[in-house]
């Protein structure tokens, strides 16, 4: 993974699209939100520009209700290339939602 992720994991202020590749080879967009080192492993927040069935949007209203993101595992292949890797387990799902909450409330402060 490139160095200057590595040396400042801060939350992105500024809007980065990243486009990756689904199951069936269709191109998605997502917003970077964050990327966090956890337990010496490395992790990307995103946020797809398009919602997918299932996750909630604002309601007419103006109130904002959960809006989904998802985190992949930073691997790299044989090349050295970024591998983003969707994380499965529920428990270390967990755990990276709330890691991603307390690097957000240290930013707040």
């Amino acid at each position: 993974m490139a160095e200057n992720k590595k040396e400042n994991a801060e939350l992105q202020e500024d809007e980065e699209i990243i486009v990756l590749a689904d199951e069936e080879g269709k191109e998605v967009e997502f917003r970077h939100i964050a990327t966090l080192d956890y337990e010496e492993e490395w992790y990307m927040y995103l946020e797809p520009l398009e919602p997918t069935e299932g996750a909630e949007e604002k309601t007419d209203d103006g109130e904002e209700e959960e809006t989904e993101m998802v985190i992949f595992h930073i691997q790299s292949d044989a090349d050295g290339n970024d591998v983003f890797v969707p994380i499965e387990d529920e428990d270390l799902l967990d755990k990276l939602y709330n890691e991603f909450l307390k690097e957000l409330n240290n930013q707040e402060e």
